[in-house]
């Protein structure tokens, strides 16, 4: 039987000459498509994050950074669907410069005939919303009630969405004011930075973490997290070249440019990052200063990345590197403890960022990104750079108020930080119950009672008889994972503690 339904068919190209588009939805076939494939790789910056977030902080925690990530795609995702998306660019009558309305419970009829302008927008928005969240969570690290941080998650997409509606929206006051941001130096990155600290400063710092020095902390895997900047540095590609929005009607070589931009940014502040990292550390060159280095360039030329010129957006990304690098610094002297450093990578960096655009930028002809106004330094006035300050002043206030405002209430409800008890296990073992040197043991289990022929020729009974050996001030076990391979002659518990170089307490499990 033939199918009765009726087909809806919507000439699309004749929308133009009927009803106004909003810019954000104003997209051609091939648009979409470009703008679809570059979201589904902005999705991986989320394991990007992971990684680096993993790799950096202790390994009693990692486990909980890659829980939270999910939230923030999962949860933080949710909420943007929800509400989010239309608080950003609802289009209803009752919208106005300060939120968006309409739109929420995103599901665009299939009668609308701005149907596909509406999805594809929102398919790139969601990802924009996660990194926000994920880039604020670096200040909570090592000890924010998981629990709690599921409401965070929800509630600070919806912060970062009125933002980004001020932005982005054409009718959003900052975007009224002229302020100029391609893909995100301030909604996305400065936004999430500025939360950051707050969240830093409402928790304060973790026990012990500058009782005997100021230095960061070791990483609990370099390898890890450097595998996540990668990711990030490929990702990134896809966030700034997608946020020329298209390919269509010119905007295919500032896709171009966009991508050339931030890699040309990335590599200066990478070099700037090697050359302070090796100059400050008397030859040797720190992991983690290099990294955020590259992450604070990358950050830097994101609101700007086809408005560059070579030599600035070099420049941009070295400056940038600098920045983060020094103001690393000082937040440890003023025992400010952000375990990620995520207000200086992404707070100063994505500030900066906006900034440059002020003083940097080139008017795009015949695109209208800029209003048709250059930079400072290009010759064109202050007009851009009194409108990207304006972003800058209120994405600060907004970022500080919101986030203070949104752990305060939280607070009243569920306990944002942990417990020192549970601080000081971790969060892996106290809110996921993962045991990361219990499960290590419990690998030789299969092989206790079994007699194996080492490389020296003599055959050793593995012996059920391990000690076990935990730490009693932080509750980690040290495991006498050596006394495995004895001939059955256990170490005894004195020998241990006499040859301990730290002189630990220990007890016998």
């Amino acid at each position: 039987m033939a199918n009765s339904t009726p087909v809806i068919s919507i000439d699309y190209m004749s929308i133009n000459s009927s009803i106004h588009i909003p810019s954000q939805f104003d997209v051609t076939i091939a648009d979409a498509g470009y703008i679809v494939i570059n979201s589904l790789i902005l999705i991986t910056m989320q394991t990007g994050f992971a990684l680096v977030n993993a790799g950096s902080v202790s390994v009693r925690n990692s486990v909980n950074f890659m829980m939270k990530n999910t939230v923030d795609t999962a949860i933080g995702g949710f909420a943007f669907w929800l509400f989010g998306f239309g608080l950003a660019y609802g289009r209803s009558k009752y919208t106005n410069m300060f939120v968006g309305l309409g739109d929420f419970f995103l599901d665009a009829a299939t009668t609308d005939p701005l149907m596909g302008g509406v999805m594809t927008a929102f398919m790139y928005e969601i990802s924009f919303s996660s990194s926000s969240t994920t880039i604020a969570s670096g200040g909570m690290g090592e000890r924010f009630n998981f629990q709690a941080y599921c409401f965070f998650a929800f509630f600070n997409s919806l912060i970062y969405a009125i933002a980004a509606g001020w932005v982005w929206r054409e009718t959003g006051f900052l975007a009224l004011l002229g302020a100029t941001d391609i893909a995100g130096s301030g909604p996305v990155h400065m936004l999430g930075g500025v939360s950051s600290f707050a969240a830093a400063v409402f928790l304060g710092p973790r026990i012990g973490r500058f009782d005997r020095s100021h230095d960061h902390p070791p990483m609990n895997d370099a390898t890890i997290a450097f595998l996540g900047l990668f990711i990030l540095w490929w990702a990134w590609l896809a966030f700034n070249t997608a946020s020329s929005y298209g390919l269509s009607r010119g905007r295919w070589v500032y896709t171009i440019r966009a991508a050339v931009m931030t890699l040309l940014g990335s590599m200066g502040g990478g070099v700037t990052a090697c050359a302070f990292s090796i100059f400050d550390n008397k030859g040797k060159a720190i992991p983690f200063q290099i990294m955020n280095g590259v992450l604070a360039s990358l950050v830097s030329v994101t609101g700007g990345c086809y408005l560059y010129q070579s030599w600035s957006a070099v420049l941009t990304g070295s400056i940038a590197a600098i920045l983060c690098l020094l103001s690393m610094k000082l937040m440890n002297r003023l025992e400010i403890d952000d375990p990620l450093y995520a207000c200086t990578v992404h707070g100063l960096g994505g500030a900066w960022g906006l900034i440059s655009i002020g003083l940097f930028a080139v008017d795009p002809v015949p695109q209208s990104t800029t209003g048709g106004r250059s930079g400072l330094i290009m010759g064109g006035g202050f007009s851009l750079l009194q409108s990207q300050v304006y972003e800058v002043l209120t994405l600060l206030v907004w970022g500080l108020f919101a986030t203070w405002a949104l752990l305060w209430i939280i607070n009243l409800f569920i306990r944002v930080r942990v417990t020192p008890e549970e601080e000081l296990q971790g969060a892996d073992l106290a809110e996921h119950d993962v045991d990361h040197a219990k499960n290590a043991l419990e690998q030789l289990k299969p092989l206790w009672n079994r007699e194996v022929e080492l490389s020296d020729g003599l055959t050793y009974r593995l012996s059920k008889g391990i000690v076990h050996i935990r730490d009693t001030t932080s509750e980690l076990y040290k495991g006498n994972i050596n006394a495995v391979f004895s001939d059955g002659n256990i170490m005894p518990l004195e020998e241990l503690r006499k040859n301990d170089p730290v002189n630990m307490n220990y007890s016998v499990n």
